[in-house]
C-alpha cells in the first residue's frame, strides 16, 4: 500500500491511475479513478483490471501482457494506446492509456495512467462532421470551385470542376493552374489578373472571364468570381475562385446576335421593296437626263460640227447626272449591305439630309412632301449610320403609309431635330394622318402587331431595338387633332459640331 504522501499525490492527480500486479489484480486505484470508472477503491481493489475494458480490449489487454512477460518486448509497456474502458454501469467511453512497468518489482508490477478523451473524441468528430458537410457542399455545387496558392498551384477543386475540365482530383493537385489550365493565348493575361489579386482587399470578390482547355483539348468559357482567403498561422494566402461554365450561354448570345442581324437586314429590304417604286423612279430620272444630253450631242455633231461649245455643256450635264445616279445607287448599296459597321462620330443632320434622296423619292410616289427642320450646331453622336437610317426609313414609310387617304394639302412628313435640354438630341417625324388606333397603342411597339394589310408588324419592334442599343428611347404620341409623331432621343457623344 502506498505512503500517505503517496496517496496524496494519486488523490490529487486529474488522471485515473491504476498499479496491478502481474497477474492483473488491482493494488491502487486513486480518487480520479473512481470517478472516472464509478467504482470505489474497496470495490476495485485486489480485482482484475479486465472489469474496467469493453470485451475487446480485454482480450487484447491479456495478450498483450501475456507476451511482455514471456517476451519481455514492450506492445503497450511504455508505448501507449487508446482504448476503450467500462463503467460500472456498463457505459463505455474513450480513454488514452500508458502503462508503464515499476523499476525493481519482482515479481513485476504496473502502473496505467488513464485519460478520458471523450471531449476530445467529440470534437475531433464535430470538426470531422463539419468538414464532411463542407465537402458535400463543395461536391454538389454546380458551379466550378478552384483554390489557388499565390505560387498558382491548385490546393482543392471540387467534383464540378473535374468534371467541367475532364480530370480526376489526384491529377490537378498541386499542378500550376494557368500552365496547364489556361489557353497560351490568355495566359499572361490571367495570370496577371490573379497576380493583382494580392493587393486587393481581402474578401473582395474579383470578376473575370477567361477559357479554360478540358484534357480533351476542348475550350470551354468559364465566368470566374474570385476572392482572396487571408493566411493564418496553419494556412497560406489562397484565392478561392467559383465558376459557372458559360460556353453555351455566350454561343446562344452569338446565335441571337446573328440572327438580329439578320432579322435587321430583312427588314432594311422589306422597307426599300416598299420604297422600290420611288427610288426606280429617283434613278429614272438622271438617266433619262444622260439619254437625251447624249442624242443631243449626237445631233450638234452632226448638223453642226463646230458647235463644240453647246456639246461641252451637254457633256457637263451627262456627267453631272451620273454622279447623281451613282450617288443613289451607293445609297441603297450602304443600306443593303449585311456586314457589322462601327459605330462613328457623326452629325444626325448629315445622316438625315444623306437620306433624303432616297426619302423624297418614296414620298413623291405618294405625292408625300417630306420637311427637314434640322437644327444647326447641334452635338455629334456616336452612332452606327446604317442602322439609325433603318429607323427613320421605317418611320418615314409609316408615316407615308398613314398619309395615304388623306387628301393632297394635308400630306405632310416633318422630320426634326433638336437637343431636349439635358444634353440629348431629339429627333422627332410628324404626320398629319389618322394617328395609331387605339387597339394598337398598347402593344405598339411588340413584334408582329400591324394596322397594314401585308406588314409584317417587325418594323417599329426592331427600330425600338436599335435605338435602345444606342443608349436611347424610342416613343410615340398622338398629335391635335389628328397625326402621330415618332420621337426618337439619342445620347450626344461631345460638344456642338464645328
Amino acid at each position: 500500500m502506498p505512503s500517505s504522501e503517496l496517496q496524496a499525490v494519486l488523490d490529487a492527480a486529474v488522471d485515473a491511475i491504476i498499479l496491478i500486479d502481474h497477474g492483473g489484480c488491482v493494488q491502487v486505484f486513486n480518487r480520479a479513478a473512481e470517478r472516472l470508472f464509478g467504482y470505489t477503491a474497496q470495490h476495485i481493489l485486489g480485482r482484475n483490471v479486465s472489469m474496467l475494458m469493453s470485451e475487446r480490449d480485454r482480450d487484447q489487454h491479456d495478450a498483450y501482457m501475456e507476451r511482455y512477460l514471456r517476451t519481455n518486448v514492450a506492445h503497450i509497456i511504455g508505448i501507449g494506446r487508446e482504448i476503450q474502458g467500462r463503467r460500472k454501469d456498463g457505459s463505455v467511453f474513450p480513454a488514452f492509456l500508458s502503462v508503464g512497468r515499476i523499476a525493481g518489482s519482482d515479481p513485476p508490477r504496473f502502473v496505467g495512467f488513464i485519460h478520458d478523451i471523450t471531449l476530445r473524441m467529440q470534437a475531433l468528430a464535430a470538426v470531422q462532421r463539419e468538414r464532411d458537410r463542407a465537402n458535400r457542399y463543395l461536391e454538389a455545387a454546380q458551379t466550378m470551385l478552384v483554390a489557388l496558392e499565390l505560387n498558382h498551384r491548385v490546393t482543392l477543386v471540387n467534383r464540378k470542376g473535374c468534371e467541367v475540365l475532364g480530370y480526376e482530383e489526384e491529377a490537378l493537385l498541386g499542378v500550376d493552374w494557368f500552365e496547364t489550365i489556361v489557353p497560351a493565348e490568355q495566359r499572361a493575361t490571367a495570370m496577371r489578373e490573379f497576380d493583382a489579386l494580392a493587393q486587393r482587399e481581402p474578401r473582395l470578390p474579383y470578376h473575370c472571364e477567361y477559357a479554360v482547355l478540358t484534357r480533351s483539348g476542348m475550350r470551354r468559357q468559364i465566368a470566374w468570381r474570385c476572392v482572396v482567403i487571408e493566411a493564418s498561422k496553419e494556412t497560406a494566402t489562397r484565392v478561392l475562385c467559383s465558376g459557372d461554365d458559360v460556353t453555351d450561354a455566350r454561343s446562344a448570345e452569338a446565335e441571337a446576335r446573328e440572327a438580329r442581324e439578320r432579322m435587321l437586314h430583312v427588314s432594311r429590304l422589306a422597307t426599300l421593296g416598299e420604297m422600290a417604286s420611288g427610288i426606280s423612279h429617283e434613278l429614272n430620272q438622271p438617266l433619262a437626263a444622260i439619254a437625251n444630253y447624249a442624242q443631243a450631242s449626237r445631233r450638234l455633231l452632226s448638223t453642226a460640227p463646230t458647235a463644240l461649245t453647246d456639246v461641252d455643256e451637254a457633256l457637263e450635264q451627262i456627267a453631272a447626272q451620273a454622279l447623281r445616279a451613282g450617288e443613289i445607287i451607293r445609297r441603297l448599296r450602304s443600306l443593303v449591305r449585311n456586314h457589322a459597321t462601327d459605330r462613328e462620330l457623326a452629325s444626325i443632320n448629315d445622316v438625315i439630309e444623306e437620306l433624303g434622296s432616297l426619302a423624297r423619292a418614296d414620298a413623291r410616289a405618294s405625292d408625300v412632301r417630306i420637311v427637314l427642320d434640322l437644327r444647326p450646331d447641334l452635338p455629334r453622336l456616336r452612332l452606327d449610320r446604317i442602322q439609325i437610317q433603318q429607323v427613320l426609313l421605317n418611320l418615314l414609310r409609316n408615316s407615308i403609309d398613314a398619309l395615304e387617304a388623306s387628301p393632297p394639302e394635308r400630306k405632310e412628313v416633318v422630320i426634326r431635330t433638336e437637343p431636349d435640354g439635358i444634353g440629348d438630341i431629339l429627333i422627332t417625324v410628324t404626320d398629319t394622318g389618322p394617328g395609331v388606333p387605339d387597339e394598337l397603342l398598347q402593344r405598339l411597339f411588340m413584334p408582329f402587331v400591324t394596322s397594314k394589310i401585308d406588314g409584317t408588324g417587325l418594323g417599329l419592334a426592331i427600330s425600338r431595338t436599335i435605338v435602345e442599343a444606342h443608349g436611347g428611347r424610342l416613343d410615340h404620341k398622338a398629335n391635335t387633332p389628328s397625326g402621330a409623331t415618332f420621337i426618337v432621343k439619342l445620347p450626344a457623344e461631345q460638344g456642338p459640331e464645328a
